[in-house]
């Protein structure tokens, strides 16, 4: 399971739900500067946006691979945040948008340990938003019926299953702990022939005042909190695929199984954890 090859024939697909709620405003450092978690999450979604287009790339031009969807939630609802789309999008398509350029400074560590700071232009698909209330389980719900969609179409029955990443930084305002997971346990029953939706929950944080857990295996690596262990609940067990470069990011003396889900992830973790999430397009043909 898990080793469907990726062609145009047989594409996978990617899921991004993103927390757009009030509290998203809250600033925390990133590469020496400081930020909202909301462009932080905003950066790492378009970032992974340009690799999933680099990695479609051919000689004989872009290759759609890959269907993605990316989904925001705040207030009392979720919507689709790619502009003239609520489903799917190929990178194709997202090449044509033509989106705006923003500068970004990234920072790089020479070999004798100096750092060095450069400014590339970024492609922005995705912007930041950050008010009201965090309705987790809408955007869940719309999760699931994309992604139920997408498994019921011919093309995508043989198709390496689609991987959904749910980015938030607090708790659901519009469902209780057992709703939210009744609608995760949905989500993690869809399938292909060739394994199950892969279902990643990812807290982020200002981590500079608490200890981040990364890819659990177990309680036992969770704090004491009521919440990290709803989320650890909610995420898929990752495919082996995954263990050897999860096991390279994480600092626990932990064994696979691993638990798809964070909690009080820094924003350069948040980037490690969607790298390894689309690991699968090493499959490709």
């Amino acid at each position: 399971m898990y080793n469907a090859r990726i062609t145009r024939q047989n594409p996978t697909g990617f899921i991004i739900l993103i927390d757009q709620s009030g509290s998203m405003s809250e600033e925390i450092t990133i590469r020496e500067y400081k930020t909202t978690k909301a462009d932080a999450v905003s950066y790492a979604t378009n970032l992974l946006l340009s690799e999933l287009i680099f990695r479609s790339k051919r000689d004989e031009g872009v290759n759609d691979y890959f269907e993605i969807a990316v989904i925001g939630y705040k207030g009392d609802s979720a919507k689709s945040l790619i502009e003239g789309s609520d489903s799917f999008i190929k990178p194709s398509q997202l090449i044509a948008m033509n989106p705006r350029q923003k500068q970004i400074t990234m920072e790089r560590v020479l070999p004798n340990g100096d750092v060095s700071f450069s400014t590339t232009k970024q492609p922005y698909w995705i912007e930041s938003e950050a008010e009201g209330s965090t309705p987790m389980y809408s955007a869940l719900s719309y999760a699931y019926d994309l992604a139920n969609k997408w498994c019921k179409k011919g093309q995508n029955r043989e198709s390496y299953p689609l991987t959904i990443f749910n980015i938030t930084d607090g708790e659901s305002t519009d469902a209780n702990d057992e709703s939210l997971n009744e609608i995760a346990s949905k989500i993690k029953n869809l399938k292909t022939e060739d394994g199950n939706i892969v279902l990643i929950n990812i807290h982020i944080s200002n981590t500079e005042l608490h200890n981040p857990t990364i890819f659990p295996s177990s309680y036992s690596q969770l704090p004491d909190n009521k919440y990290a262990k709803l989320l650890f609940d909610m995420s898929s067990v990752m495919p082996a695929i995954y263990n050897e470069s999860i096991s390279e990011i994480t600092k626990e003396n932990s064994n696979p199984p691993y638990r798809g889900m964070s909690y009080n992830t820094s924003i350069n973790e948040l980037i490690s954890m969607m790298n390894i999430g689309s690991i699968s397009v090493n499959l490709i043909e």
